[in-house]
């Protein structure tokens, strides 16, 4: 077959090529393998759609506009590139950075080539969902454009796919160039960061031209020869190309040989076992050894679990200009009448807490989870108290008390520094009763679901909603009044206790009924047999 000698071609062996493509839909079907998303057509097609539905309507607004046809396309070009090399860094990160199935294959003689090969196949079927859902209208809305004939269409498309291939192979031959000169303890780490590039991106790039106005260049930058660019040009192209060629080699060889210690390998693998002083006092301030567990636990799972470390720290990038915003801001009290960014503090914080209680039940590790069905039932209500100090104290109260420091010396005014961050840490707190509802059973016992994230997305468009309301009640209403901002100090205070002592309640309700699902799913696989 054609299909087998192209393989070959390329130092892969087509037999176990697709016995392990086989084996790796076989595990996605048995529901192994849930956190890639190109293997969960459910997820696919509801981002899929998402990107269909929001370019589509951005494409007709452009086309619109009368730009011409070679702005139009490269326009939608460049999007599509962004769009797929953002999800296909990830995907691809995640298949090759944490091979856990890889620890079973290491030993049996399948070279690196065809191994990631067969676990790579999934991007190709995130390419056939995404493509034509962020290139399908704006294909047919390139007719509207002057100048674009009736094919024009299929030249769009047939353009999105190469861009998604060569996208792909970029995505591929990056961690190719990681593995080959990142040391194996810090693989995982420089993995993770480099997942954030496409949002770093996003977030610096439109401010890269402002900033470069006041440096003075030399004249041979601003005025080229006209021999220079070409040159640039091509040496960039020669540059890439090769890159790439470098990366996707660097995937064979002995990639399976240093699964192991990839998978082994970690930021908590040289941590040191000892009792922190907060424990202790968390364990005297909410109830006893319980809540000291549930402290230490949830301290220590958060860095080291993989999985929950790829989501959250992917989020770190969007905060970059909120945070610039607030720096550059922070001079501005809310009580002088000035709209400011520090009206949009609290909900800030509501938005990490959010997002930390959203992935808070995920981990690599769920199957571990046996481990809490050994524990007495009355020992939960502790952990689930000692889950909320720790969000409560690290990242609620310790935050703000910075935050007064801060606000004291550029304010010059410490009432309306105290006023402010009890108002800001008394909305943190009901935000933070409210999202501890949202943690399904004990953490990190479940396993991580791609398709989960397609039902995030209307949950942040309502609650912008919200926050923007309250935002505006904030600004026109509340913060005219030092009595009044007082006043609803006094009532959040209270509404976030009665709510945090309900969540609690709900929390471990929770956790029990979850361990109790999981101890009804062991009777089923375990038969006692009497003698």
């Amino acid at each position: 077959m054609f299909l087998d000698r192209f393989l070959r071609g390329l130092g892969i062996n087509p037999k176990q090529f697709w016995l392990l493509a086989g084996l790796f839909e076989k595990l996605s079907d048995r529901r192994e393998i849930m956190t890639q998303l190109g293997r969960s057509g459910v997820a696919l097609k509801k981002a899929a759609w998402m990107y269909f539905v929001l370019i589509g309507i951005g494409s007709l607004l452009f086309a619109g506009a009368r730009p011409t046809a070679g702005t139009y396309f490269w326009g939608f070009m460049f999007v599509t590139a962004f769009i797929l090399f953002g999800v296909l860094l990830s995907e691809t990160g995640n298949s090759l950075v944490n091979p856990t199935e890889g620890l079973v294959l290491a030993h049996q003689p399948i070279n690196g080539a065809t191994y990631t090969a067969a676990k790579l196949t999934h991007l190709l079927r995130i390419l056939l969902y995404f493509v034509p859902g962020t290139s399908g209208v704006p294909a047919l809305a390139g007719l509207l454009i002057k100048g674009t004939s009736w094919w024009y269409p299929l030249l769009h498309i047939t353009a999105a796919f190469t861009v998604g291939l060569l996208v792909a192979l970029l995505c591929c031959a990056i961690f190719g160039v990681l593995i080959r000169i990142v040391p194996v303890a810090r693989l995982k780490a420089v993995g993770q960061i480099t997942e954030m590039v496409p949002l770093l991106l996003m977030v610096t790039i439109p401010r890269i031209g402002p900033a470069a106005r006041g440096i003075p260049l030399p004249a041979w930058v601003t005025a080229p020869p006209p021999y220079a660019v070409p040159i640039l040009i091509a040496v960039g192209a020669l540059t890439a190309i090769g890159s790439v060629i470098f990366g996707l080699r660097s995937l064979s060889g002995d990639f399976l040989i240093r699964v192991s210690d990839i998978v082994h390998t970690g930021s908590g693998s040289r941590a040191k076992v000892r009792r922190s002083g907060m424990s202790d006092a968390v364990a005297f301030l909410f109830g006893g050894p319980g809540s000291r567990a549930g402290f230490e636990y949830l301290s220590r799972m958060l860095s080291r679990d993989w999985q929950y470390r790829r989501q959250f720290l992917g989020m770190i990038p969007a905060l970059i200009a909120p945070l610039v915003w607030l720096f550059q801001d922070s001079g501005i009290s809310p009580f002088s009448g000035q709209f400011s960014s520090t009206h949009v503090l609290p909900h800030l914080f509501g938005f990490i807490l959010f997002w930390m209680c959203t992935l808070l039940p995920f981990s690599e590790h769920y199957k571990g989870a046996w481990v809490f069905l050994l524990a007495p039932s009355r020992a939960f209500e502790g952990v689930a108290r000692g889950v909320f100090a720790w969000m409560w104290l690290k990242l609620i109260v310790l935050p703000h008390a910075i935050l007064f420091l801060v606000f004291a010396w550029r304010w010059g005014a410490a009432l309306d520094s105290a006023l402010f961050t009890a108002f800001s840490l008394a909305v943190a707190s009901v935000y933070l009763g409210l999202e501890m509802r949202t943690i399904e059973g004990m953490p990190f016992t479940q396993q991580p679901v791609a398709s989960r994230g397609s039902h995030v997305f209307p949950i942040l468009m309502l609650s912008g909603v919200v926050i923007g309301t309250a935002v505006a009640l904030q600004y026109y209403v509340l913060f005219h009044s030092r009595t009044t901002v007082a006043i609803a100090v006094a009532v959040l205070g209270v509404a976030a206790y009665f709510v945090t002592r309900g969540a609690l309640d709900t929390f471990e309700v929770s956790i029990r009924h979850h361990l109790g699902l999981l101890s009804e799913e062991s009777t089923a696989v375990y038969k006692e047999i009497e003698v």
